[in-house]
């Protein structure tokens, strides 16, 4: 029986596989099963992963066509025989002794969730992502309704999964299970869930996940992936499962609302951001369905007040050009931001 059982979805990966495999297999924690599944690839990624299941008993393989991300976690999570479960991406890899230290983590403080920083790589600039919270203090069951989960309500970036180890109990017992047909959002979502069951949740100091955010992947595509119509989708999840003694139906709006006007001014940014070598012409079309947007306006008109107190002076301004549709205020305000930023 293994200890941890890691599930990696596979689509078109094989650029980067071999690498995530190979950090895989040399894990200390040897007591591990790795369950690929192979989304309906179109390259090569099948047949990479059919050679390393020949040199790897550990090694299993699903293949299934393509259902997306959420659904091949889940099709992994059916079969996973594992006390733990932790998550991979087929383009990241993790140091050789990822799990053992999570698992070790785990196993000392009795945890239902270990989380821990990780590496992130992005356009060139790698970086150590860590989590607003205190390290090495174990969170009870009061203490994450109370300062977590408004949290993941209102921010994303605790949203990952493959920075976290799981117990597989807990999945069980709650028939926790990633949702079907969300385009974003939906680790946080999967993670909401969870912690909404955790009795105990322990982070880490330690980092051994390289996350590499890879040229087209769905973060990054705000173009052809309708990115914002995504933000308005996910604005319209319903938390209210997260309710409890302190966290009421009103709170839950207003981390909503914050949430979407902070994905929204990150948005402009990247609309803005030479990388993207957005055309004018497009530029202009997709600020203008941001600004007219009616979830938008209503936002803006409902919780500008309370989310504007909280900004800096350069984030006011780009907030008061938001609300009032003043699209060459917000070029001039991010155009500022990435001079002073050397964009």
């Amino acid at each position: 029986m293994p200890i941890i059982s890691i599930i990696i979805p596979v689509y078109n990966a094989d650029k980067f596989l071999e690498r995530c495999i190979n950090s895989l297999l040399s894990q200390t924690l040897a007591a591990c099963e790795f369950i690929f599944v192979n989304d309906g690839s179109t390259d090569a990624s099948l047949s990479i992963l059919e050679r390393y299941q020949q040199k790897d008993s550990r090694i299993k393989v699903i293949s299934q066509e393509n259902k997306g991300v959420s659904e091949a976690r889940n099709s992994g999570l059916k079969v996973a025989q594992g006390t733990y479960i932790g998550f991979v991406d087929a383009d990241d890899y993790v140091d050789y002794n990822f799990f053992d230290t999570l698992y070790q983590t785990a196993e000392k403080h009795h945890l239902d969730i270990t989380v821990c920083n990780y590496f992130s790589s992005q356009d060139g600039t790698a970086y150590t992502s860590k989590s607003p919270f205190k390290e090495h203090v174990v969170y009870e069951s009061d203490t994450i309704k109370k300062d977590i989960l408004p949290y993941f309500i209102s921010h994303e970036n605790i949203n990952s999964i493959w920075n976290k180890l799981y117990r597989s109990s807990l999945l069980k017992e709650y028939a926790i299970l990633f949702p079907k047909g969300v385009a974003l959002g939906e680790d946080g979502w999967f993670n909401s869930l969870c912690f909404a069951k955790a009795t105990k949740v322990y982070f880490l100091s330690y980092a051994g996940y390289h996350y590499i955010e890879v040229s087209g992947s769905a973060t990054r595509n705000i173009v052809g992936k309708n990115y914002f119509q995504r933000i308005e989708q996910e604005h319209e999840n319903d938390y209210s499962h997260l309710q409890n003694d302190y966290l009421a139906a009103s709170n839950i709006s207003q981390l909503k609302a914050h949430k979407y006007i902070t994905k929204v001014v990150s948005l402009l940014h990247e609309y803005y951001n030479p990388v993207n070598a957005i055309a004018i012409k497009t530029r202009k079309l997709l600020v203008k369905e941001l600004l007219t947007s009616k979830t938008t306006i209503k936002i803006f008109k409902d919780y500008y007040k309370a989310v504007f107190l909280q900004k800096s002076k350069y984030e006011q301004l780009l907030l008061f050009a938001i609300r009032y549709k003043l699209p060459f205020i917000i070029s001039l305000v991010i155009w500022y931001s990435n001079k002073r930023n050397k964009r």
